[in-house]
Parts: C-alpha cells; structure tokens; sequence
C-alpha cells in the first residue's frame, strides 16, 4: 500500500489521545501509541488486513475466529511437539 490510502490511514493513526471521565471528573489527556480506534469500520479491515497472512508457513492447523486465533495439532511423538512449539 502507498500513496493517498497510506496517507490517509496513517494520519487516521497517529496524534491520538484519550482521557478517562468517572463521575464526571476527567483524567487528563494522553497520546495513545498504539491499537486502532473501537466502533470504527477501517479498524477491523485494517485488522483483517493485519492476519489475512498469520497462517503462511504453519505446518500445524490453525484455527481463526475473530481475534482469537489457535495452532493445534495430534501429538503422537515429542517431535511433534517441537513442531507445535516452532509454529
């Protein structure tokens, strides 16, 4: 990805902040530096875009479902466990 679409993700990205409000008192403001803004839609494309390729090079299976993901196997030989713990 490059040009305008990087651009515009990026700026949506970056220079972030939040604050915290309990019985209406507020925390001050602080930059957030890292994950993507909640209730948005380009935040589980960007997601999605982020694991489409999580499953490239497993030997094992793997199993995806929302933001839980799974390596799993059928353990007959420590070696095979050595093939779980590689993946």
């Amino acid at each position: 990805m490059r040009g305008k679409p990087l651009d515009w993700i990026s700026s949506w990205l970056t220079n972030r902040r939040q604050r915290v409000c309990i019985q209406g008192k507020f925390s001050s403001w602080i930059l957030v530096t890292s994950g993507v803004p909640q209730g948005s839609v380009l935040g589980p494309v960007l997601f999605l875009i982020f694991i489409n390729d999580l499953d490239t090079g497993i030997e094992n299976w793997i199993l995806k479902f929302a933001d839980d993901t799974k390596i799993f196997s059928e353990l007959s030989q420590v070696k095979d466990c050595d093939k779980v713990q590689k993946d």
